[in-house]
């Protein structure tokens, strides 16, 4: 991945999904939802327990995202 490419949405400390902020951030529904149009791509950067957006230049923790970090279980 070339350095451009290197983006904080694709990182694997990046959780944006709204189920997963909504468990990483207890209370958040009662303020508003995770769901709402107005987050757009920002997300938890798990690393450094911050919210970023996810066209961020990635920090020099930067790994690669795990393939289906966020699927659900095919179980």
């Amino acid at each position: 991945m070339s350095p451009a490419q290197r983006r904080c949405g694709a990182c694997r400390f990046f959780t944006g999904t709204p189920a997963a902020l909504e468990r990483a951030v207890p209370g958040l529904n009662i303020l508003s939802s995770a769901y709402g149009s107005v987050r757009g791509d920002t997300g938890l950067c798990e690393r450094h327990d911050t919210f970023v957006t996810g066209a961020a230049h990635a920090c020099a923790a930067f790994a690669a995202e795990a393939p289906n970090r966020d699927a659900p279980s095919r179980n």
